[in-house]
């Protein structure tokens, strides 16, 4: 192949590849979609629910549900010790739930006082800009969660 014929397939491939790479600015872990649905159980009079997160950068469950009152929330980093990211939990608009950075393997817990009714964001503030956000529900006591 001459020089010339060279130089022009490389350059068809390398557009290719920047084509390519520019149809699809966001990375995989990125668009992952949310999962589950859980309502807390009562265990000794508290409502609680338990939240597992490992290497795939999710909340499971995503969505929670309770009622006002006091609630507490378990996070489990399910990836193996020494081979997962920390994570961690933060509601802006929920005093209280806040659960610092749990290493691969370990867990940690906030126990806080639910709100009125509403719908509340809670986030891993390490992986925010990898989508790793959750919903806390709270219902009305008169409403079945």
């Amino acid at each position: 192949m001459r020089r010339g014929g060279r130089t022009a397939v490389l350059a068809a491939v390398f557009a290719a590849l920047v084509l390519s790479a520019c149809s699809n600015r966001e990375a995989t872990v990125n668009k992952r979609p949310q999962s589950g649905s859980a309502t807390a159980s009562m265990v000794n009079g508290v409502q609680q629910v338990i939240l597992r997160s490992g290497v795939d950068l999710r909340f499971h469950p995503s969505t929670i549900t309770v009622h006002p009152g006091k609630v507490r929330v378990i996070l489990m980093n399910t990836a193996k010790p020494g081979a997962g990211p920390p994570h961690n939990v933060q509601a802006p608009k929920l005093p209280g739930l806040t659960i610092p950075l749990i290493p691969a393997g370990g867990s940690g817990e906030a126990v806080f006082n639910a709100p009125s009714p509403g719908r509340y964001s809670f986030v891993c503030t390490i992986h925010a800009a990898q989508g790793q956000y959750g919903l806390l529900i709270v219902k009305p006591l008169s409403e079945k969660p």
